[in-house]
């Protein structure tokens, strides 16, 4: 039953979150990465069923729109960063943003006028637990605490190295309990890598 009702949900292009999950208590950091505009509105759903404590987007924060690439598309970027902007800084939540290779960084301070930015990598501790965030695989690679949190490609996969939790954002939509330290993974919608690499139009 359960394995067809997320067949259910990607069919109709929504996350799939467990019961349990939703009925849980326990403080919980929701992680993501590399987001495309057509995503913003399931991460507003999925927000606003988890009600995180924590969000932490590990850059790229218009995934679609290649800014490093195509550097005329910043007034695109912009729309979106300011739309997500919104959004997370709405939510209640402590947010956390690692700035990726596609972002621009005045656009984003302009914006995130309550979030914690990260330029390169830094390594935090949030309810006892200790995090290291960065856009790129090598920012927690060069200095990994228990929980890494990175997304810009797949050289890096999800999984455990030295005792050490690398949770790459770009494969799935991580959330780990504050209290417990137990992880959960979220598959993203499906649409969401072909916005990524650009089989959608650009813009919101």
């Amino acid at each position: 039953m359960l394995s067809f009702k997320k067949f259910i949900y990607n069919t109709i292009k929504k996350l799939y979150i467990s019961s349990e999950l939703l009925k849980s208590e326990e403080k919980k950091l929701l992680h993501i990465s590399d987001t495309p505009l057509c995503f913003y509105s399931e991460l507003k759903r999925l927000i606003g069923w988890l009600k995180p404590a924590y969000i932490v987007h590990t850059g790229d924060l218009t995934d679609n729109i290649k800014l490093e690439l195509y550097p005329a598309l910043i007034h695109e970027h912009e729309k979106g960063v300011k739309v997500l902007a919104d959004m997370l800084e709405a939510s209640g939540a402590e947010v956390i943003l690692a700035i990726g290779n596609h972002d621009n960084i005045d656009v984003v301070n302009k914006h995130f006028v309550r979030s914690r930015i990260i330029i390169e990598a830094e390594t935090i501790n949030l309810e006892g637990l200790s995090f290291r965030i960065s856009h790129f695989p090598k920012g927690v690679q060069e200095n990994p605490s228990r929980y890494n949190l990175f997304g810009h490609d797949l050289t890096l996969k999800n999984g455990c190295i030295d005792d050490k939790l690398y949770f790459n954002g770009i494969t799935y939509i991580s959330i780990i309990g504050l209290e417990s330290g137990e992880f959960t993974t979220l598959n993203y919608p499906l649409y969401t890598n072909d916005a990524r690499v650009g089989r959608r139009k650009v813009g919101l």
